[in-house]
């Protein structure tokens, strides 16, 4: 955007370029700087270049101490005096003037950017001028690609959460199934044994039974038979047959007879 510049800023940048047709203006003046003297002799220059005119001017303030650059001295005007016109500087009077203007437009184009930047785009659209509708619709593809881009990198990281959890999901899943694996290995290991107990506990019963009905006993009409009854049974019926069982026989018969 062009922006028209103040008559001593433009006189200033003509009186700089003529210095430096004369060779005055030394070897530090950029081939920029020459392009952007020229714009301001012509009365106008570039945003960028007003807003790097008022830092310049203060960095470069202490240069125009030199006695070179005195209007008043015989050897004026000095490189820094050049560049200071090429600048749209003033080199007499208020030398300051033209850093004063830069700051001052400066402020009054972020004042303006402010205002734009809190209307709503489509209800003042129509009182946008071209270049202001563009910088607009700029700003709106800008902030439109960096939520696209911030909404991919949150999706990007929720698949690879997903997929991380599903993996450990996995391997809790495997885990858990050899676990019920061992428990039903476990739990018909159990069966097993509790079914061998069982048929030892009827085997027992049964040469019991068998032995009380040799001794013509009823094994159903006989009393409960109790802990003691019960090893004296056992004890009777794993006595080999002969004079010691018929003595331990009698020694018990009550408690035999009772037994079931």
């Amino acid at each position: 955007m062009a922006i028209s510049v103040p008559d001593y800023v433009s006189e200033a940048a003509a009186r700089g370029l003529d210095w430096h047709k004369q060779g005055k203006s030394g070897d530090g003046v950029t081939d920029q700087t020459i392009r952007e003297a020229r714009d301001m002799a012509g009365g106008s220059v570039s945003e960028d270049k007003v807003r790097r005119m008022g830092p310049w001017f203060q960095r470069h303030r202490p240069d125009m101490n030199a006695p070179k650059n005195d209007p008043d001295n015989k050897d004026f005007p000095g490189a820094g005096a050049v560049a200071w016109a090429l600048w749209g500087g003033p080199t007499s009077g208020d030398i300051m003037r033209a850093a004063e203007w830069a700051e001052a437009k400066v402020k009054q184009l972020d004042q303006e950017q402010a205002s734009f930047n809190s209307k709503p785009y489509a209800s003042d659209n129509k009182y946008m001028t071209i270049e202001e509708r563009a910088k607009a619709a700029e700003a709106s593809v800008l902030s439109l690609t960096a939520e696209r881009d911030d909404l991919r990198k949150t999706v990007e990281a929720s698949v690879v959460n997903v997929s991380a959890d599903l993996d450990a999901l996995k391997v809790e899943s495997a885990a858990q199934s050899q676990k019920i694996l061992e428990l039903e290995a476990a739990l018909a290991e159990a069966n097993a044994k509790n079914a061998e107990l069982e048929a030892s506990k009827a085997t027992g019963s049964v040469e019991a039974a068998n032995i009380l009905a040799a001794s013509g006993v009823d094994p159903v009409a006989a009393p409960v038979v109790s802990g003691a009854i019960g090893s004296i049974v056992e004890q009777y019926a794993a006595m080999p047959a002969g004079p010691e069982r018929r003595a331990f026989f009698k020694m018990h018969k009550a408690l035999l007879f009772s037994a079931k």
